[in-house]
């Protein structure tokens, strides 16, 4: 019997929730980012399941270095790095 999935829940400091809180731009992110910001509305966490947080290390990591990418690396990188046990870079 399969496990159900690991949630991964980040509590983002506020300089994090101000790089998520900026406004989108144009592009394939959007539904991310409307998810993150539909959470962060709520307050500063947000809960990620497995494909959600592969999906966020992929924009983190392998788009580039556009606006939306490295603020996602700036709101997230503290937290990924946490869960994994790596020091940020």
């Amino acid at each position: 019997m399969a496990r159900p999935p690991k949630p991964f829940t980040f509590t983002l400091d506020p300089a994090e929730i101000a790089e998520m809180l900026a406004p989108s731009g144009q592009g394939g992110h959007q539904s991310l980012h409307k998810r993150i910001r539909a959470a962060l509305a709520l307050g500063p966490t947000v809960t990620f399941d497995d494909e959600q947080l592969g999906e966020l290390i992929r924009y983190m990591s392998q788009y580039g270095s556009g606006g939306f990418q490295g603020r996602l690396r700036k709101a997230f990188i503290r937290s990924v790095a946490s869960q994994i046990g790596a020091k940020p870079v």
